[in-house]
């Protein structure tokens, strides 16, 4: 029994780790995010899921609310691919949701890809040179926007095991 209530005291000191703030991140907040490998049209079709990191922590009210490198996903949503006479290939990210602490929040936006074209070969009508892959690197930038609030958790340090507990641990 006293094995149990030591049990449950340290259960209760470990959970209030993060306790929720009484503000939330506004839906509508940009996020800036990189992808986490490259992203290219050669590799990718539409519905292929690709994931990202956010680039900075978003702060609200002091408090973070989206940690640096929660993970982002994404869809493709719409994909080209190069063609003759130039023309480049281009795909679209759609920004699904962030995991912020172990819990997935909506996101919304998309972002456009596109390969350079061959100008050269557009001018000059040439059907044996294509454009080139669209593609996205780490370390690329993209927005996204909360599409709904996200909760602030504040970090609070863990309250002390109460000297009864101490006590009845002691003396077994």
């Amino acid at each position: 029994m006293i094995r149990v209530m030591i049990c449950a005291a340290a259960l209760t000191a470990s959970a209030g780790a993060y306790a929720q703030g009484d503000g939330a991140l506004p839906a509508s907040t940009l996020i800036t995010v990189t992808p986490n490998e490259e992203i290219t049209s050669k590799k990718v079709e539409v519905g292929t899921r690709v994931s990202f990191s956010v680039v900075n922590d978003i702060v609200e009210n002091g408090a973070v609310a989206i940690p640096r490198g929660s993970q982002v996903a994404g869809t493709i949503s719409w994909k080209t691919g190069k063609a003759i006479g130039g023309k480049s290939g281009k795909f679209e990210v759609k920004f699904d949701s962030v995991n912020v602490r172990g819990r997935d929040y909506a996101l919304r936006g998309v972002h456009r890809q596109e390969g350079k074209g061959n100008t050269a070969a557009a001018l000059l009508g040439s059907i044996l040179v294509s454009g080139r892959s669209a593609q996205m690197l780490p370390g690329q930038m993209a927005n996204a926007f909360t599409a709904e609030p996200i909760p602030i958790f504040v970090a609070r340090a863990a309250p002390a095991v109460p000297a009864a507990v101490a006590t009845v641990a002691a003396a077994e």
